[in-house]
């Protein structure tokens, strides 16, 4: 028994539903899609509200955005099986067996991540190349990279849980901006001493944000990164986070840092919507933005 949920915001969801509507179909068990609409444009949810002719599928229309983390903790409470696969709804089927890789370990495991990847060959909109190349080069990882660090590997655009553990985390649902709610749930399930099996069951991102909305997500990711150390109790964000370490180690050059963010930041911004991104030139970017805003 499967309940399969997916938070949609503007996006069309209609080829990956049925992409896991077939795969779980093929599987003979008994299983539920569940896709809410957290208040999407009119022609999103004109698109999607199509899904409710498949057999097993509910639509949920939000009117009033709530936010990712609210949105993924009402898609639990509306779940009515006991094993729960959280999917984003930018994402493709990679193979055949996606569904039955996980159903053959669920009894095995409480919560398993899949990961995610990327197709191959790069995007044709050069708009799109910074977070195509970011992907590749940072998030997509294997099971065996990412068990090192499993519970800082965790993250909620491809995972199963069992419906008791859940309850027992959440999305915290003060965080209400975007960024690191996925960091935050992994921190609760070391605190709680669950395991977390990683596997090779990947998900291909499939959308792509252009270089002015991830660098923008980007920075606001940052921002509620600030917002939360300030405001809650998690001490193991610094351990957990490469920007928090870094920022800790070269604190002592914190006036240069900003400085030279300050005087480059055009430049920077110039190479990463080029076609030739450099990620150094990104990594710093991100670290001046956060030094600068830090105590701001």
């Amino acid at each position: 028994m499967l309940s399969i949920l997916i938070p949609i915001y503007n996006y069309d969801v209609r080829e990956f539903v049925s992409q896991l509507h077939n795969q779980t179909m093929q599987e003979n068990i008994d299983f539920e899609i569940i896709i809410a609409d957290d208040a999407s444009e009119n022609k999103y949810r004109k698109k999607n509200s199509e899904l409710t002719g498949l057999k097993q599928v509910e639509y949920i229309q939000l009117e009033k955005n709530i936010g990712r983390s609210k949105i993924r903790n009402l898609l639990a409470e509306k779940a009515k099986y006991e094993n729960l696969l959280f999917a984003d709804c930018d994402m493709l089927i990679k193979n055949n067996n996606f569904i039955k890789s996980y159903i053959n370990i669920q009894n095995s495991y409480s919560v398993i991540c899949g990961g995610i990847c990327y197709q191959k060959q790069e995007p044709k909109d050069k708009q799109l190349l910074l977070r195509w190349c970011y992907g590749i080069k940072r998030e997509k990882k294997s099971a065996k990279n990412r068990s090192l660090n499993p519970y800082s590997s965790f993250m909620s655009g491809n995972f199963f849980i069992r419906e008791n553990i859940f309850r027992q985390i959440q999305f915290n649902e003060n965080i209400s901006k975007y960024g690191h709610e996925d960091t935050l749930f992994g921190i609760e399930l070391q605190r709680k001493n669950i395991t977390i099996a990683h596997i090779d069951n990947p998900l291909i991102h499939n959308g792509l944000e252009d270089n002015n909305t991830f660098i923008n997500k980007t920075k606001t990711g940052i921002e509620n990164l600030i917002y939360i150390s300030k405001n809650y109790n998690y001490p193991e964000l610094y351990k957990k986070i490469k920007l928090l370490r870094i920022s800790k180690k070269l604190f002592f050059l914190k006036p240069l840092i900003i400085l030279t963010f300050i005087i480059s930041e055009n430049l920077i911004l110039k190479n990463l919507k080029s076609k030739h991104p450099i990620l150094f030139l990104f990594d710093f970017y991100k670290l001046g933005y956060y030094l600068k805003n830090k105590n701001s």
